[in-house]
């Protein structure tokens, strides 16, 4: 359980499988909030005894409403509290001792508005811990079990229709967005089998959510909308057991802007977050990301097919020669290719499909298809035999007098095959979509939309298939444990200066514990030591100041390069330390670095931060003087395999420059990948230590002359969190 500090979390089965429910603060007006939820269980036909609450009534719609919560005489699995803040934590410790283990607080006016409410918020936290409860809330809209009729919400969209059970299952951090997003898949004939709405998350997260239903048999995808991973790590467990599953989780991430980012905080007091962690950690964790409402829903569709589109190749049925061009263009755009029929499928299709046809992918059925329905099924018979299609995409429009015809005629042929059949219809009659969501073929409206979900779930599960390849993200390749003592010597030596960071010298044999390759180098501390220098590095050399108050040496002229001699190296020595003095009066000066001077080749930039949402992030980019201005970067968290560290290279603009271009030599790539991959173990195993790392530059020489870390410099944590508990409410 990720919330609230709970060691053994409570059960959300109790919660969303509630045999019995009582509604504290029940209205006898269904049309208030605190109504609707009687309201809806009635109307939808939950199952369970359902006990009230409210001194102002002695009954609503003929059951009986108790006093207080004390004198119901049986327990339930599950409150429902729609109280004014101030008098729920009182209402949830009564709920409590009666041995109540769930409760959904519809209730707003808690962290959301402040200190007051913050207050609040943490006695809800504090009970929950004490009783083991699964809380969803405060200030949400609740959840909706619909296969078991649990209508635990108020929402608008319940008002409406009927539930439609299916193998969707939402989880949202917007209670409004969400309500909208239930009704237009209820419009679009989408099924669910739960929406959850998760609040201000005092004690279950976003994370919980998604870690239960992906468990449950009749969920097949889980989509959502996240403004803030509130525990980073139990995300990523989550997506990654999906990913074990083979059940997608689909993320509209908002916060990708400044604005947007704002707005979030203002919305739920969470903050957004860097999004590019958001992109390194969807990525890294298989969670497709979805980037508006419309595709969020698009994938809903394409992912509760139990035949998924895995590999490329795609055959086009039309009968629009020109949404077969729109089609073609969509594919080259998104990654799809447009597969090429045998030889015995052209003939075969010959056969099938009037002399005017174009036989060539995109095929177009041409008009005759209004007169006779079968020449679909039978040109989807010989394309979907061909080995070299993976996919058959159909694209239609209109056929009012015959859908129903064709539907079925689809769904026949579709479930009969082992390959992904996707429909594009363009004005379809809502009876051919009642036909094609009933036997969970995936059907839209445009064919551009089509084609960009196909690719998404071919980029999903690419990487599902490495994912489960390497069996597990965590089964790399661990860090001797040498390493770590060594690494953690040299930090505890560095804090002495009580300065907080690492200079070059300490951070380089930080490096070396990690086996990142480093130039030979020697710290004199006065001019006389240089003398012994020349016997045991190479000239020529390069100096450099040695200060943990001076980051960047180059801004304060305290980097001489090209010495070749003992006189030179005597002359700089004195020039650096003076220079150092007058940038800074104050800096504390250790010596001076001598080292060898690296070759020159291509360079890069590996970089560790922290992120307080997962943790430490590794980064990747053109280095040098060029990385504030072109900020080509890639990010992932730690740690990150060797396979991880080439995609993120693959990620990179300026990757062309380490295949060589123009006639220049490759970069050693692959050792490359390998010093990326052991930064990442330092930045897990050194996570309560280090605050930033930056290696700049790291040179790539050429193909299997290896790397070289240039300059290094290393921020510590204000304080070292070795051994401490993460509080995993505020991870």
């Amino acid at each position: 359980m990720s919330g609230g500090g709970i060691q053994q979390g409570p059960d959300l089965k109790v919660m969303f499988s509630p045999r019995s429910i009582t509604i504290v603060g029940v209205s006898n007006d269904p049309g208030k909030l605190s109504g609707k939820p009687f309201h809806f269980l009635q109307r939808y036909g939950y199952q369970g005894d359902i006990y009230l609450v409210n001194p102002r009534y002695r009954q609503i719609d003929g059951v009986r409403c108790y006093e207080n919560v004390a004198k119901v005489p049986r327990q339930a699995d599950l409150a429902i509290i729609s109280l004014p803040a101030a008098a729920v934590p009182q209402a949830l410790e009564e709920c409590a001792e009666q041995g109540i283990k769930a409760a959904v607080i519809l209730s707003s006016g808690f962290a959301e508005v402040g200190e007051k409410g913050q207050e609040l918020e943490d006695r809800i936290r504090e009970i929950a811990t004490r009783y083991r409860m699964a809380i969803c809330g405060p200030n949400c809209a609740g959840f909706i079990n619909v296969t078991e009729k649990v209508t635990a919400s108020f929402v608008q969209a319940l008002e409406y229709g009927e539930l439609y059970p299916g193998p969707v299952s939402f989880v949202g951090q917007s209670g409004a967005l969400g309500t909208a997003i239930m009704a237009v898949a209820a419009r679009d004939l989408i099924g669910f089998n739960f929406w959850v709405s998760t609040g201000n998350e005092a004690v279950l997260t976003f994370a919980d959510y998604v870690s239960f239903v992906i468990e449950q048999e009749d969920t097949r995808v889980v989509i959502g909308y996240m403004e803030d991973a509130r525990n980073g790590e139990a995300l990523k467990q989550a997506a990654y057991r999906a990913l074990e599953l083979g059940k997608p989780v689909a993320i509209l991430k908002a916060g990708r802007s400044e604005m947007g980012a704002k707005a979030a905080a203002s919305h739920t007091g969470a903050l957004a977050g860097s999004d590019k962690v958001y992109d390194a950690v969807f990525r890294q964790a298989g969670i497709i990301r979805a980037h508006d409402v419309e595709q969020l829903l698009d994938l809903a569709v394409i992912c509760s097919s139990p035949r998924q589109p895995e590999k490329p190749r795609v055959a086009v049925a039309t009968i629009s020669g020109g949404a077969g061009i729109v089609i073609a263009d969509a594919c080259e755009e998104f990654g799809l290719q447009l597969a090429k029929f045998a030889p015995e499928t052209i003939q075969a299709l010959q056969e099938i499909l009037p002399p005017f046809a174009a036989i060539n992918n995109p095929v177009d059925l041409t008009t005759s298809l209004l007169l006779y329905p079968d020449l679909l099924t039978r040109s989807m018979r010989a394309m979907l035999v061909d080995p070299g299609v993976d996919n058959l995409l159909i694209f239609l429009s209109l056929q009012y007098s015959k859908a129903e015809e064709l539907a079925r005629n689809i769904a026949e042929v579709a479930t009969g095959s082992s390959k992904p059949v996707v429909v594009s219809w363009m004005g379809m009659p809502r009876e051919a979509l009642s036909i094609l969501r009933d036997t969970h073929i995936p059907a839209f409206t445009d064919p551009t939309r089509a084609v960009k979900a196909m690719a998404l779930l071919v980029d999903y599960n690419r990487r599902r298939e490495l994912y489960l390849k390497l069996n597990s993200k965590y089964k790399v390749a661990p860090t001797h444990s040498s390493n770590q003592a060594a690494a953690k010597e040299i930090i505890k030596n560095s804090r002495i200066s009580g300065k907080g960071v690492i200079p070059e010298f300490a951070a380089k044999q930080l490096l070396r514990a990690y086996d990142v390759p480093v130039p030979r180098g020697i710290m004199v501390k006065d001019e006389d030591e240089l003398a012994q220098v020349e016997d045991k590095i190479t000239f020529p050399v390069v100096t450099k100041v040695v200060s943990p108050d001076i980051v960047h040496k180059t801004d304060a002229g305290a980097v001489i390069l090209g010495l070749d001699s003992v006189v030179k190296m005597k002359e700089a020595y004195r020039r650096i330390t003076m220079r150092a003095r007058e940038y800074n009066p104050d800096a504390y000066i250790q010596g001076v670095l001598v080292e060898e001077m690296a070759g020159s080749g291509i360079e890069v930039i590996i970089g560790i931060k922290q992120d307080r949402r997962f943790g430490p992030v590794v980064t990747v980019g053109l280095g040098g003087v060029f990385v504030e201005v072109f900020k080509d970067v890639s990010l992932r968290p730690a740690p990150v395999t060797e396979q991880e560290a080439r995609e993120m290279l693959q990620e990179l603009r300026a990757y062309p420059l380490l295949l060589g271009i123009r006639g220049s030599e490759p970069g050693d790539i692959n050792e490359l990948v390998k010093v990326v991959s052991r930064v990442s173990h330092m930045a897990l195993d050194l996570k309560n230590e280090i605050a930033e790392l930056d290696i700049n530059p790291l040179i790539v020489y050429p193909d299997r002359y290896g790397v070289m870390a240039v300059d290094a410099v290393v921020i510590l944590q204000k304080e070292s969190h070795e051994g401490a508990v993460p509080d995993s409410y505020h991870n």
